[in-house]
């Protein structure tokens, strides 16, 4: 087992390895950890091994969220760090999980007070609960290596964005991944193929960024399609390598407009996560490609934004307006339909949400070309 260090951002160190998970105990006694608060489910830390720690002394789990959290469980959560008083927190699972005790260790546990900080405003002073471990079980959040954290309020999305919310140490144990469901592998995957592809044209990508962008990219196109029924370790360490250089790359960018359009389609219309994303990115990459010059706003100029969507169309060798249609057709491979309507989106309601697209400003404004809203309900009505 090594220690997978990583500079830029400021992430936490990542200890990265078949069986690493093994050791999760030793290192919490490496903190002299006495009490530990746990965020995840039952089946999942018994799945991971860990079903000892629902009947621990030591240890007091917290399962009550749901996927794409909302703010009443995480201030469940809360409520309970307040309680049991933890050194530290570990959250064990999928992305929901991470995300739940990133804010759990940090967020007030009354709801205006937990929404002013949701809303910009600084941890003062912070309830903080120690150090805070995170162990991915799915492959493609980046969860693990990102200092913010999603959660809903009903139909109103937050980013909880602050270096509180950064592991203290990640765990990642490729092994954990071989039980998940195939279609949680699948969404996971495109997640992580979203977060290579908008970090790698971000506002606010560096050279580091889009580095790291570009290897998880790479890693995905193999994996990628029937090679996701795989279950075999050489694949599913691929897979888990490509979505910690993906996560990294937006822990240092963010994500753009994929992610914000996919928002609605999750909390109104019960759309995975990853395939929502991915949804949105097959009519994004060709709204682009085509205003990247009319209408860009990366101050590197339209060149440096053609750049990048090559870059994405040399993954696959294809020319840049092929790449479209490549996206569409991975989402039919994987046994999702390329068209919003099949999800329950009418007509009628596409003018909603693109406004709710575009209202999820910090991801929005982070596309490096401008989203002109009579051009974004085109490409909507396009793919509907």
């Amino acid at each position: 087992m090594t220690d997978d260090t990583y500079e830029q951002g400021g992430a936490a160190p990542v200890l990265f390895a078949a069986g690493a998970a093994r050791g999760l105990d030793a290192l919490l006694d490496e903190y002299r950890a006495r009490r530990v608060l746990v965020v995840g489910s039952e089946s999942g830390l018994a799945r991971a091994g860990f079903g000892h720690w629902l009947t621990s002394a030591r240890h007091r789990v917290f399962t009550g969220f749901r996927p794409n959290p909302d703010l009443d469980d995480v201030l469940a959560g809360c409520a309970l760090r307040e309680r049991w008083r933890p050194d530290l927190v570990v959250g064990l699972g999928g992305g929901s999980a991470m995300d739940v005790a990133k804010m759990v260790r940090v967020l007030p546990a009354d709801r205006d007070a937990a929404l002013v900080v949701l809303g910009g405003a600084p941890l003062d002073p912070a309830p903080r609960a120690g150090a805070l471990v995170l162990v991915p079980t799915t492959s493609g959040t980046g969860s693990e290596v990102t200092r913010f954290a999603t959660v809903f309020d009903g139909e109103r999305k937050h980013s909880f964005d602050h270096p509180l919310a950064a592991a203290t140490r990640s765990v990642v144990d490729p092994e954990l991944t071989a039980t998940c469901p195939a279609s949680v592998t699948t969404s996971c995957a495109m997640d992580a193929l979203c977060h290579a592809v908008e970090s790698l044209w971000a506002r606010r990508s560096v050279d580091g960024s889009r580095a790291d962008a570009v290897r998880a990219l790479h890693a995905l196109t193999g994996p990628l399609g029937d090679g996701l029924k795989d279950t075999s370790l050489p694949v599913r360490e691929q897979l888990a390598r490509a979505a910690l250089d993906a996560g990294r790359a937006i822990n240092v960018t963010r994500t753009t407009a994929a992610h914000a359009f996919a928002y609605r389609l999750t909390s109104r219309h019960g759309v995975p996560h990853g395939v929502a994303c991915l949804l949105n990115l097959q009519w994004l990459y060709g709204y682009n490609t085509r205003w990247s010059t009319a209408h860009c706003e990366d101050e590197r100029g339209p060149a440096h934004v053609r750049a990048q969507l090559d870059v994405v169309a040399s993954t696959w060798q294809l020319d840049a307006v092929d790449v479209p249609r490549r996206l569409s057709g991975l989402l039919t491979e994987l046994g999702w339909s390329p068209r919003l309507s099949d999800y329950g989106v009418g007509e009628r309601d596409l003018p909603d949400y693109a406004d709710a697209g575009l209202g999820s400003t910090a991801r929005a404004v982070n596309n490096p070309v401008r989203l002109d809203r009579s051009l974004v309900l085109r490409a909507l009505r396009a793919i509907h």
